[in-house]
């Protein structure tokens, strides 16, 4: 099995790229000084694709989600979000966010809360709006359209916000670490239906984890971030089978990938 560090050309090639970074470096300016938590990211993420970040705490995944979805203004590089600055990819909601809290209104119904972004600056003129009841049944959640979010359980949660950051079709949708509070069992579960789901919408996704076996199952490619200062290691192609179900991970291929990202994570 082989680990390739290139963007496949065939997708490169199709169409312009969802994300590029261009030597993006980010500083802070703290009580101790100057941190740089990026430095000289080099990065295109294709149309469609799914790319799983992994790397040490400190090394930089959610900053450069945040510098993707214009939340960050970068110190120095050149970002595109589908051929334009962040900023305008944000103001024409073409990038949704879910962050690890699900971070629902509990005076909302679930169906309420999917509906919020709809609701917020002109939102339900889009012509590219998804129905709010299909995307529920999309992540599972037929039949709790009326719950609150204290009846629901955590999966169910992020379920809702899933469903939530999709409902202004996006094309870009940036996760950072959903799933990191949640058991394995539910863990698991919510990754096989994040890649229905990503393979129904084929909406590009950039997805934070610390989980090696995360990254390895859900990414196309893993890209791999060294900490102090946050730099690109190395980007890995995953080359195994769709649709992808939970006993892959079983397998020699999958202990093989998964060795490797952990092989240079101790390197980082």
């Amino acid at each position: 099995m082989s680990f390739s560090a290139q963007i496949p050309l065939s997708l490169a090639a199709s169409a312009v790229p969802a994300v590029e970074c261009q030597g993006v470096t980010v500083r802070f300016t703290t009580e101790r000084g100057t941190v740089t938590a990026l430095e000289n990211i080099d990065l295109t993420v294709p149309q469609g694709s799914f790319l799983s970040l992994l790397g040490p705490s400190g090394c930089g995944k959610s900053t450069l989600l945040r510098v993707v979805a214009d939340l960050i203004a970068p110190t120095s590089g050149i970002v595109r979000v589908n051929g334009e600055a962040p900023e305008v990819a944000r103001q024409n909601r073409e990038i949704g966010f879910v962050f690890q809290d699900a971070a629902l209104l509990p005076w909302r119904t679930a169906l309420e809360n999917v509906l919020l972004p709809l609701e917020v600056g002109g939102g339900a003129r889009r012509s590219n709006n998804r129905d709010p009841r299909e995307l529920l049944a999309l992540v599972g959640l037929s039949g709790w359209e009326d719950a609150y979010p204290h009846e629901l359980s955590g999966g169910m949660r992020q379920r809702v916000s899933i469903a939530r950051a999709l409902v202004s079709g996006p094309k870009l949708l940036l996760m950072d670490e959903p799933f990191g509070a949640l058991d394995e069992i539910t863990r698991d579960r919510l990754n096989e239906e994040l890649l229905q789901v990503w393979e129904s919408t084929g909406t590009t996704i950039l997805f934070v984890t610390h989980s090696i076996y995360e990254a390895a199952f859900l990414g196309q490619e893993v890209l791999l971030l060294a900490a102090r200062p946050g730099r690109v290691r190395e980007l890995v192609d995953v080359n195994l089978p769709s649709p992808r179900r939970l006993p892959q991970r079983e397998t020699a291929e999958f202990v093989e990938l998964a060795g490797h990202l952990r092989r240079v994570l101790e390197t980082c």
